[in-house]
C-alpha cells in the first residue's frame, strides 16, 4: 500500500502546500459527489494514476458517491487516497466537539 502525504501550512489568508521531495510523482484528481458518476476507465486512459476521493464532510455527512468512487477507481487499477472536507474558518471551529 502506498501512502501519499501532503503538508499544508496556513498563514492568515495564504495557504502553502509542500510537495514530497522524493520521486515518483503521480498525475491525480480530486473527486466527490459534485462530479456525479465517473467513468474510471476514461480517467485511467487519460493518464490519471491516482484519485483522491472525498469521504465525508462536517460532523457526520458521508459523501454519497464515496463507495462507488472507491470501488470503480480500484477496479480500474488506480491508486486511491481519501479526504475529509472541512469548512472551519478558524481554529475554534476546527476542533472536534463531542
Amino acid at each position: 500500500m502506498m501512502i501519499l502525504t501532503f503538508t499544508f501550512f496556513s498563514n492568515i489568508n495564504m495557504t502553502y502546500a509542500i510537495m514530497p521531495s522524493s520521486e515518483p510523482r503521480y498525475q491525480g484528481v480530486d473527486v466527490s459527489d459534485w462530479q456525479g458518476y465517473i467513468d474510471y476507465r476514461q480517467v485511467r486512459e487519460s493518464g490519471i494514476e491516482v484519485v483522491y476521493i472525498k469521504s465525508s464532510q462536517g460532523r457526520n455527512i458521508k459523501d454519497p458517491y464515496f463507495d462507488i468512487n472507491y470501488e470503480n477507481a480500484k477496479a480500474n487499477g488506480l491508486k486511491v487516497g481519501f479526504y475529509h472536507f472541512l469548512t472551519a474558518t478558524n481554529t475554534r471551529g476546527s476542533r472536534a466537539r463531542g
